[in-house]
């Protein structure tokens, strides 16, 4: 797998929808805005935060970790808070379970099956009895992000049916997506079967092969850099994009509408 995917999971939403979209963004130089790097500051702390919480390391280590990452000048106190609130809400969900569940932090997923050479990394990843739940955590404060059939989201749980799966088999037989966004106050959730999920990405497949297909042409023809990603737009969030795949006739959808109908008739 090569370090950088010609499609970015995080700018899903605007390669399933637009096959454009990803032949445009090559033309803008990749960037990385101060947001980008304050977000990744902020998972940091949420992710030795729930570490702490769950007894994956011991205080001092924790300790350890924020004092380095208060040194950086994007530092914010509120950083602190927020991980807090992530960390509450992960707590809540563990406590949903029969049994204590199996939980991983910061769990890099491979999605090649589905985007070419792309991979994914999950903040939370919880499974127990047949659910597999996937969380994520942003800290903008610009537009809420849906979970409704969120894309990125989709892609990053059908990684971690190719990742856990081999071990468990076919008692994964349902998936919980969260997002928690606290600075907006922002938490969403929604869930399918695998077998739905599965699908989706059955569908996902040949439009992903083509939009990077494209895309690889594209670079070729006009001497862009095999390393450019369809990222520059992504820390622009879109209304329009941001909830075009939460919209009634969204996939899924459609395919429970026609099962019902099937049966009905």
């Amino acid at each position: 797998m090569s370090k950088h995917a010609l499609l970015s999971p995080s700018s899903a939403h605007r390669w399933l929808n637009c096959p454009l979209a990803p032949r445009l963004e090559a033309k803008f130089p990749e960037q990385t805005s101060e947001y980008a790097m304050e977000g990744t500051i902020a998972h940091s702390v949420c992710e030795i935060a729930a570490k702490k919480k769950f007894k994956k390391v011991k205080a001092a280590e924790y300790n350890k970790v924020i004092k380095k990452l208060k040194t950086n000048e994007l530092w914010d106190d509120e950083m602190l808070r927020t991980a807090e609130t992530y960390v509450e809400h992960l707590a809540e969900r563990q406590m949903s379970f029969v049994n204590e569940p199996y939980i991983a932090f910061e769990v890099k997923v491979d999605i090649s099956d589905y985007v070419p050479e792309a991979f994914g990394r999950c903040d939370c990843v919880m499974f127990g009895g047949n659910t597999l739940i996937i969380t994520d955590y942003k800290h903008g404060k610009g537009v809420p992000v849906s979970a409704d059939e969120n894309p990125q989201l989709m892609l990053y749980a059908l990684g971690a049916l190719k990742l856990y799966q081999p071990l468990f088999g076919s008692a994964l037989q349902r998936v919980e997506i969260y997002i928690d966004q606290p600075r907006l106050d922002s938490y969403g959730s929604w869930s399918c079967t695998t077998d739905e999920l599965l699908a989706w990405g059955a569908s996902v497949k040949p439009k992903a092969r083509q939009r990077s297909w494209d895309l690889e042409n594209t670079m070729r023809a006009t001497g862009a850099g095999s390393a450019v990603q369809a990222a520059p737009a992504r820390h622009r969030p879109s209304r329009t994009w941001g909830h075009s795949m939460t919209s009634k006739t969204s996939w899924i959808n459609r395919q429970r509408f026609s099962r019902l109908t099937v049966r009905s008739s």
